[in-house]
């Protein structure tokens, strides 16, 4: 046994993702508060960076926003660091909405891990704590 789960990093996002689609829609026995929707397609995000090429396609949509922030000279001196703050901001600092909150949860862990730093680190910490159960 290689984890203690042993779903792997495709199964698992996948999984993760049914529950938040479930739970979200609130008619079901499974819920999800929407202010904890962040979180679980925050955790979707950093499944997806090692899952297969379905999944793959969040941490390019994370990468493709920062460049286009980086790449505006109407901007001028653009870093990653700045749309990893901006992603933060919108996520909790508007009102709870399912929709806005996957997509920049989802988004998130590439988006941090590109920037480094002190944004890097809830990505490390995540994936740290969860590759051993996941397998």
């Amino acid at each position: 046994m290689s984890s203690l789960i042993a779903l792997g990093a495709g199964g698992a996002a996948t999984v993760t993702s049914a529950y938040l689609l479930v739970g979200i829609r609130g008619n079901n026995k499974i819920k999800v508060d929407p202010d904890h929707v962040p979180y679980w397609a925050f955790g979707i995000g950093m499944l997806s960076a090692n899952a297969g090429t379905a999944f793959q396609q969040l941490s390019g949509i994370g990468n493709k926003l920062g460049a286009s922030f980086e790449g505006n000279a109407a901007l001028g001196d653009w870093q990653s660091g700045a749309t990893a703050a901006l992603l933060t901001i919108a996520v909790f600092g508007l009102k709870p909405k399912p929709w806005k909150d996957v997509v920049c949860g989802a988004v998130a862990p590439s988006l941090y891990a590109s920037a480094g730093g002190f944004w890097a680190i809830p990505a490390s910490i995540f994936s740290g704590l969860i590759s051993p159960f996941i397998g």
